[in-house]
């Protein structure tokens, strides 16, 4: 009896013994199985959030894309505006100085002629009234006259042609600074939203999601810029 009973607790012990490593071995499974769930539920979320961004960042740069295309494609319009403007300033200014010049020349033969009937009035006051050589006179008076009044009317005409090219010079020149504020707006627009595009393209290298919202940011304000200089007056 006394040999039976050390025996049996012996059994006993190592029936536990298994029992704890069993229980331990499948307490360890069940962990790792858990950790693997774990890792694969967190690498599902990373892929899903990857995937987010990549859709966000694919559609922003899409946007920002156009937008730069369009605005591109204003700033051309607006530059070239600018440009016929500059010319037709120069050419109103160019033929303005023209007939300035031409204006002055016809004054110079006016009073040319003004001062040629003066002295034809001197020169008849000291003749006899019997003498030819006052019809002579009288003929070459009505000449002068019928010549200053050409010469005022030809004046006058150019003088309406000044005016109207200095106003065409005027509003092409105000047209021309109004189309080269816009070009600016439209060059502020065009580099703030390229940096925009830059930052949101950056989102998918260092995956920092609040790069991609400072990039949206920094797109509004490019497309502010944009939209003041297109509806700039």
């Amino acid at each position: 009896m006394t040999d039976e009973k050390p025996s049996s607790e012996s059994a006993d012990r190592l029936s536990a013994s298994v029992d704890e490593i069993e229980a331990a071995i499948e307490t360890a499974l069940t962990r790792m199985d858990a950790d693997r769930k774990a890792e694969a539920r967190i690498a599902a979320a990373s892929a899903e959030h990857k995937a987010e961004i990549n859709k966000r960042v694919s559609i922003a740069a899409l946007l920002l894309t156009m937008m730069l295309s369009f605005l591109g494609f204003v700033r051309a319009n607006s530059d070239g505006d600018a440009s016929g403007d500059k010319g037709v300033a120069q050419q109103s200014k160019n033929d303005a100085a023209t007939e300035w010049t031409l204006y002055q020349t016809k004054t110079a033969q006016r009073s040319s002629f003004v001062e040629a009937m003066d002295t034809l009035a001197r020169e008849v006051m000291s003749l006899s009234p019997t003498d030819p050589r006052r019809e002579l006179a009288r003929f070459h008076h009505h000449e002068y006259e019928a010549k200053v009044a050409l010469l005022d009317d030809e004046n006058t005409q150019l003088f309406h042609v000044i005016q109207t090219l200095n106003r065409a010079e005027y509003h092409a020149s105000k047209s021309a600074e109004h189309h080269d504020r816009r070009t600016s707006r439209y060059d502020m627009a065009i580099r703030t939203l390229t940096l925009a595009l830059v930052l949101i393209s950056v989102t998918l290298l260092v995956d920092r999601s609040y790069l991609f919202w400072i990039g949206i940011a920094v797109a509004a304000i490019g497309g502010l810029f944009g939209v003041t200089g297109y509806f700039l007056h």
